[in-house]
């Protein structure tokens, strides 16, 4: 593939901060809505207009249809005062956003299947329904909210008329987004080359886009606190205890795990040990 302007040049984590900003100034009260940020993320990655019936053609008729109904559902509860904290419309534009950049850097790399339409489209596909129609709080066992969204998102699979490699390749990635399974996914893609043709990769991808803007100092606080206010009503003390330092330092070390070349070009490894050596010297002194 030709290299084109939007992705010769290598973006960066201050890029990506700008707009996760943008994303948070007009939340909640002044949203353009999730429909929007897929476009733009579209656009970002030059999927352009794919031709009907083409494989990118039947990814972004299925992408539209998530968005729209996280969007619709969204609003709706959050009129009521429902909508989850973390677990909301803003989180799915933040992992849209994060998947973009990461897969902006994976193309500049060279990384095999970067650039390939269908891996883009289905990448966005995933993140817009990783986390579709999310009751909030925690799974009470492993895959429970991951296996849910799945079986949601089926009638929107046979609409789009989805091939069963498709519907394959997004419940697989879904399903690894558990916090469970992120350990052993980073560990069976990091002795190999890193491929986003293989599943297992684009899984992997999808995991650090999941936890990007959460990693990041910028909005790590913000989205912690928010997260801490999801649990509150139903685990009160597991809710206190996410704003500890101490949680803090078992997130950066143990689910914050990044393997892809595209996030070892924006150096997460040094954000984190950044932020790992701020908070370990905290706690020292106040030992």
């Amino acid at each position: 593939m030709v290299d084109t302007p939007l992705l010769a040049a290598m973006p960066t984590l201050q890029q990506l901060n700008v707009s996760l900003r943008n994303l948070r100034r007009p939340w909640p009260n002044k949203w353009p809505g999730l429909p929007l940020v897929f476009e733009r993320a579209w656009q970002q990655l030059d999927l352009g207009t794919p031709r009907a019936g083409s494989h990118a053609h039947t990814l972004l008729s299925f992408g539209r249809s998530v968005v729209e109904q996280v969007e619709r559902d969204g609003a709706q509860r959050h009129a009521l005062g429902q909508e989850p904290a973390y677990h909301n419309r803003l989180h799915i534009a933040d992992t849209l956003v994060c998947m973009s950049f990461l897969l902006k850097a994976s193309g500049v790399l060279k990384v095999p299947g970067a650039r390939q339409p269908g891996v883009g489209a289905m990448a966005l596909c995933i993140m817009a329904g990783h986390d579709f129609l999310h009751p909030g709080g925690t799974n009470a066992q492993p895959g429970e909210f991951e296996a849910r969204a799945v079986q949601d998102l089926q009638p929107l699979m046979t609409a789009a008329r989805l091939s069963d490699e498709d519907r394959q390749q997004l419940a697989h990635c879904i399903m690894a987004t558990d916090p469970v399974r992120v350990k052993a996914s980073h560990l069976a893609v990091r002795s190999r080359a890193f491929d986003l043709r293989q599943v297992d990769c684009l899984a992997v991808l999808v995991q650090e886009a999941d936890i990007l803007a959460s990693t990041l100092p910028q909005t790590q606080q913000e989205l912690t606190e928010a997260l801490s206010r999801e649990w509150a009503p139903t685990q009160p003390a597991a809710a206190d205890k996410l704003l500890l330092p101490q949680n803090r330092l078992l997130f950066l070390e143990h689910a914050a795990l990044f393997s892809s070349p595209a996030a070892q070009s924006f150096g997460l490894d040094r954000v984190k040990l950044r932020q790992v050596n701020q908070i370990t010297s905290q706690l020292r002194q106040l030992a």
